[in-house]
């Protein structure tokens, strides 16, 4: 089945588009409903699900069902179920879109395609995440990573990862989660992206945090911290910062903190970043700092980075 993309254009563009399919439609239909006219009408219901024309998708989907189902074309009933599962999922009828994707991933497991089982797999774990059938999500996503493992699918395996955490976290199972931002940064690393492996570190230290083991979020937050230093991403820094700050005083140690807070506010100012230079300054003053005093440390922090 054929499908073109349309991600970057307007809903106008989009509208625009459906009349003109469907003037080459009513052209096409003067020679019966061929191959030419169910690839128009399959692009056309496409369009409409891109605008919400719900209804009229699915008409023009069971149309193109109709005419594989006649030319006992598997893949392209799989393709069209695919895209009901999709349909479904975003008017809200979420057992329906399972029942598509099902129906699409049997046939795709037959021929042995594997992305579009893994398309199908994730579409049904984000159903049942939606149903609140939480059980039944975790084993779908589990399969799911493992099939995205096996063909080294990584983009989709973080994905799964992704939906999984966000699982484990409703449930408040902490420690599955932390193994999973584990695994997110061992992928992130091999991926060499920085954020997603600043963020994973965050994460990880934020799980620490809240279970307070403050050694080893503070470790965690550091090595985040110094990779978005090495990579220049300011909002991450200070980020960082503000995390390693907030252990420092969870610790007793207030020195330590407004050292950290002051390479954070010198950091906030250089980027002109006006928020963070307003609650770095009010962490600061509840350190006991005036304003004075903190234009002072922030004098010679800067004239130390000089030297």
């Amino acid at each position: 089945m054929h499908v073109k993309e349309h991600i970057e254009l307007t809903r106008e563009e989009i509208e625009r588009l459906i009349k003109e399919t469907e003037e080459r439609l009513k052209e096409l239909e003067k020679y019966g409903k061929r191959s030419e006219y169910i690839k128009e009408l399959s692009n056309l219901a496409f369009l409409q699900l891109e605008v919400e024309q719900y209804t009229n998708s699915e008409k023009n989907l069971q149309v193109c069902l109709k005419h594989f189902k006649k030319q006992k074309d598997n893949l392209g009933k799989a393709a069209v179920y695919g895209i009901l599962g999709i349909l479904h999922f975003k008017s809200g009828a979420y057992q329906k879109s399972i029942d598509y994707y099902n129906m699409a991933h049997e046939i795709y497991k037959e021929f042995n395609q594997v992305q579009e089982q893994i398309t199908c797999l994730k579409g049904i774990g984000i159903n049942l995440i939606k149903l609140n059938q939480f059980d039944e999500a975790c084993d779908n996503l589990l399969e799911c990573s493992a099939l995205c493992s096996d063909n080294n699918d990584i983009y989709n395996l973080l994905d799964c990862l992704g939906n999984l955490i966000y699982i484990h976290e409703k449930r408040e199972n902490w420690d599955v989660v932390f193994e999973l931002y584990k695994k997110t940064l061992k992928i992130f690393k091999e991926l060499h992206d920085n954020r997603g492996s600043i963020v994973s570190y965050f994460n990880l230290g934020i799980l620490k945090k809240r279970g307070s083991d403050f050694d080893r979020a503070i470790r965690y937050f550091k090595k985040g911290t110094n990779i978005a230093i090495d990579s220049n991403y300011t909002e991450l820094i200070l980020k960082g910062l503000g995390y390693v700050g907030e252990i420092l005083v969870y610790r007793g140690k207030m020195n330590a903190a407004k050292e950290v807070y002051i390479k954070a506010l010198s950091t906030a100012e250089k980027f002109k970043v006006k928020n963070s230079i307003i609650q770095i300054k009010i962490l600061l003053k509840s350190l006991g700092l005036n304003e004075e005093e903190i234009e002072k440390e922030l004098r010679n922090y800067r004239n130390l980075r000089i030297k």
